[in-house]
């Protein structure tokens, strides 16, 4: 390590000091208490109803900012790019396929081919398709995904919507199976020398007994009429 390494403007981004000082000068006592008072007094008044939340995040980062708590170099560090990007493209997508009518052609597919066996296979069938999602493509994009489909086979089977979207949240956390879906499984995939046949063994137990949790309490919890 040389003697400017405490220098560099990235250090934090790509190291975690144990020992030997920290990249940043700690917060002032004022600044610490703004922090932490202005935290506490946006959760307040988000939970009393005066100020919305994201409305007084914002004034609160706008504190912090002009405090020098924070600096716009340290936001841009830690501010999730990547995430927002995927999130947004899959409401785009969410909302193209609403706007066009796929969602609700997907809908009646789903209509017909479960009619037989009723609105809890259409449920079921939400679900799972939500899993796949998720299984491949982050969660975020796979609640974004199939809420619309969710939502026109509710109203297509005549029923509350309620159950569909709770089944769509909750089948978009189920990312057991494989490695892609979860930003996790990743970091340690390859580092661990894991393969895809040791999650689906590890991960189909726990994927069963939350799906049959998930698909029994669902409609007593939320009925459908």
């Amino acid at each position: 390590m040389g003697p400017d390494f405490h220098q560099q403007h990235n250090v934090a981004r790509h190291f975690h000091l144990l020992s030997g000082g920290t990249t940043r000068a700690p917060l002032s006592r004022w600044q610490s208490r703004l922090a932490f008072g202005g935290f506490a007094c946006v959760i307040g008044l988000a939970s009393l109803g005066v100020v919305p939340l994201f409305h007084g995040l914002l004034v609160l980062l706008g504190g912090l900012l002009a405090s020098r708590a924070t600096g716009l170099s340290e936001l841009r560090r830690h501010f999730p790019f990547e995430l927002w990007l995927i999130i947004g493209s899959a409401l785009a997508i969410a909302q193209g396929l609403d706007n066009s009518g796929a969602a609700a052609l997907l809908a009646q597919g789903m209509q017909q081919l479960f009619s037989p066996w009723g609105v809890y296979a259409a449920l079921a069938g939400c679900y799972l398709l939500t899993v796949l999602l998720t299984e491949t493509v982050t969660n975020n994009a796979a609640a974004a995904l199939g809420f619309p489909i969710a939502w026109s086979t509710a109203q297509a089977f005549g029923v509350d919507p309620t159950p569909f979207i709770m089944v769509v949240a909750y089948g978009a956390s189920v990312c057991f199976l494989l490695p892609y879906g979860y930003q996790t499984h990743l970091m340690v995939y390859s580092p661990g020398r894991y393969r895809v046949r040791g999650f689906l063994k590890a991960g189909a137990p726990v994927s069963l007994v939350y799906s049959a949790a998930v698909l029994i309490l669902t409609p007593l919890v939320f009925p459908f009429h």
